[in-house]
């Protein structure tokens, strides 16, 4: 359904933005979204490692952050420009996993291979990095999701570790908390994190299937899903946010019909508001050009069954997500059809009186 009613939330479907690319105008296995100002979203495209007989730290391709303007409405996206590439330099990363935007509209990039925070400007001019491990540091690490909350403190998740640590803005370790296993405050494989209003942190806790929610201290405070195919229950949760309002939002990768991929929404208690699956009945902006511009594409469309097209539809193991409080929307980035898809949640909206 393009518009989805529940608990008193409309969420309607508005468009997809991207196409599959490893530079330019699209995306290459998007993982992670941040907002910037004046519209600016950015993207980190993990690539795909597939260059044989080079040295280790060559053989990805199309691993980049991208910059998009994404304006009110469908059709507004305009691709301005990118920067990083796969690598292990200063401004390069290997397997980049998560963004995060500071008050001076500084990128933060985390890298789950090195373990390391690539920073930029705004434009992609590289300013500095930093080790998101203390010195000395032997145990495995996996540096995963990255934010940054209003008072400019950073929390990045560590999969390998199984904990959430906390630094200055400039890098510098204050504390961490988390272990291994199923209690409450233990993570396995922690992966997406966010804060809301207040600095309370939101954690993806991926194999225990549930989020948890903390205060900026590391102290527990309540829990969203949990392991099962019911309302409201989770598969390996990737990623979670938090809109004004309080609704929590949390894309795993649970079926939906064809793929695996829903994006949850809960209140702020923890109550199960309603399930999205992907409604992306039309190409992007860009995928449509790319369609048009050669006959033999839009011949084989015309091919397919109808029925067949609503796997095109559906998230396909969605991973990132970000909502956009100045329009009201939530986005939705879908990994393995190189895109993300926007919903917007409406407000005031009335029930057409009529049947169908």
């Amino acid at each position: 359904m393009l518009t989805q009613i529940s608990a008193g939330r409309v969420y309607d479907y508005s468009h997809s933005v991207g196409r599959g690319s490893q530079s330019g105008l699209g995306f290459s296995q998007p993982v992670a979204i941040a907002l910037g100002q004046d519209n600016m979203v950015y993207v980190v495209n993990r690539g795909t490692e597939s260059i044989s007989n080079v040295s280790w730290n060559r053989i990805g391709v199309g691993a980049r952050v991208s910059q998009v303007t994404i304006g009110p409405t469908a059709g507004d996206e305009e691709f301005v420009g990118e920067f990083s590439r796969y690598g292990n330099r200063a401004g390069q990363f290997i397997w980049g996993s998560g963004v995060a935007i500071d008050k001076s509209q500084n990128v933060y990039i985390s890298d789950e291979w090195l373990n390391q925070v690539q920073v930029f400007d705004k434009d992609g001019a590289h300013l500095h990095q930093w080790s998101t491990l203390e010195k000395d540091d032997d145990q495995p690490h996996g540096a995963a999701n990255i934010v940054i909350d209003s008072d400019e403190n950073i929390y990045v998740t560590d999969g390998r570790s199984h904990e959430v640590r906390k630094f200055t803005k400039d890098g510098k370790f204050i504390t961490s908390w988390g272990s291994l296993g199923t209690e409450n405050g233990q993570f396995n494989a922690p992966w997406g994190v966010t804060v809301d209003k207040q600095n309370n942190v939101y954690v993806a806790d991926h194999q225990n299937h549930r989020v948890q929610k903390f205060n900026s201290d590391g102290q527990w405070q309540a829990q969203f899903g949990g392991p099962g195919t019911g309302r409201g229950k989770l598969y390996l949760p990737v990623d979670v946010a938090v809109d004004p309002e309080g609704d929590v939002y949390v894309c795993d990768w649970s079926q939906n019909g064809m793929h695996a991929g829903r994006v949850h929404i809960y209140d702020a208690d923890g109550n199960f508001v309603i399930s999205l699956v992907g409604d992306a009945q039309e190409l992007s902006k860009w995928a449509q050009m790319t369609v048009d511009a050669n006959a033999d594409y839009i011949k084989r469309r015309r091919e397919v069954d109808g029925r067949n097209r609503e796997s095109e539809w559906r998230f396909a193991v969605p991973t990132g997500l970000a909502f956009d409080s100045e329009h009201n929307r939530l986005m939705i980035v879908d990994s393995q059809r190189s895109r993300f898809q926007i919903y917007n949640k409406v407000g005031g909206y009335m029930v057409p009186q009529m049947n169908l």
